[in-house]
């Protein structure tokens, strides 16, 4: 399905344009989570010089390129953080687009994964979840199944899957928190695996926790090999579980029929 029956690459563009100016706005809220009410409050101002933007550098990314990355006032350098959250939720939605089009499973899916965008970037940046926007991304999960299913006359084993999706990953982190007494993750690790398992659904979360640990490797050995981290630091585990989740969603039923067709099944 296309949007207004335009041409496919317009249909990007629109969606692409749209995913661009919804991770500026994430970027405000990532900045300003602790202190919501100041969106409302404040205007959008350099974190340097506190001098507020103009309009015409809120453009999202391309103010970024076209100022070389710095402000227009004070000349300071601006955080990649802006550009990255901007174009990756783009880049996100431009995906669901192609994998689910315009669907009901599409717009949940869209605020879910602004939702997690905001997580995974505020993990990293304060090594915290947000048991609000976990709670808020399970409950409107939910609703979609409910819609999924009385209105769109879907599947039960849709939810239960789902179910089972989120029991099974929620669980063994839960076992993995009980075995190490929090050493290893701790129990925001547990509400997040509960939600991202919801998402990931049986049988594909099993190829959600097996991204999730490999990244996580591949990531930390080298940080660890290269002594910019020990064994005793403390890595952000939500962005390689969230990371995990959206290669599962976009390509897992690829990725498990290739896997299973190598060993014969």
């Amino acid at each position: 399905m296309i949007l207004l029956n335009l041409p496919k690459y317009i249909d990007y563009t629109i969606i692409i344009i749209f995913g661009l100016i919804i991770g500026s706005f994430l970027n405000v809220v990532i900045l300003r989570f602790d202190d919501l009410k100041s969106i409302l409050k404040t205007r959008s101002h350099c974190p340097h010089c506190k001098k507020e933007l103009a309009w015409y550098d809120l453009a999202p990314f391309f103010s970024y390129v076209l100022l070389i990355g710095k402000c227009r006032n004070c000349k300071k350098e601006i955080s990649i953080q802006y550009p990255l959250v901007e174009v990756g939720t783009a880049v996100i939605f431009a995906l669901l687009f192609w994998k689910f089009g315009i669907s009901v499973q599409f717009a949940f899916l869209m605020i879910i994964s602004a939702l997690l965008i905001i997580m995974l970037t505020y993990d990293i940046l304060h090594m915290l979840i947000s048991d609000f926007l976990v709670y808020l991304a399970i409950a409107i999960w939910i609703i979609y199944l409910v819609i999924d299913y009385f209105l769109l006359g879907h599947s039960r084993f849709l939810i239960l899957n789902s179910l089972y999706g989120g029991l099974a990953l929620g669980g063994f982190l839960g076992l993995l928190v009980l075995i190490s007494r929090e050493k290893w993750m701790g129990i925001g690790d547990i509400k997040l695996g509960l939600l991202l398992g919801l998402i990931s659904a049986w049988p594909n979360v099993l190829l959600t926790a097996f991204l999730s640990f490999t990244l996580g490797s591949l990531i930390s050995l080298p940080l660890i090999f290269s002594k910019k981290k020990n064994l005793k630091d403390k890595i952000p585990f939500t962005p390689f579980m969230i990371l995990a989740t959206f290669i599962t969603i976009f390509y897992g039923d690829k990725i498990i029929s290739w896997y299973l067709g190598r060993i014969g099944f």
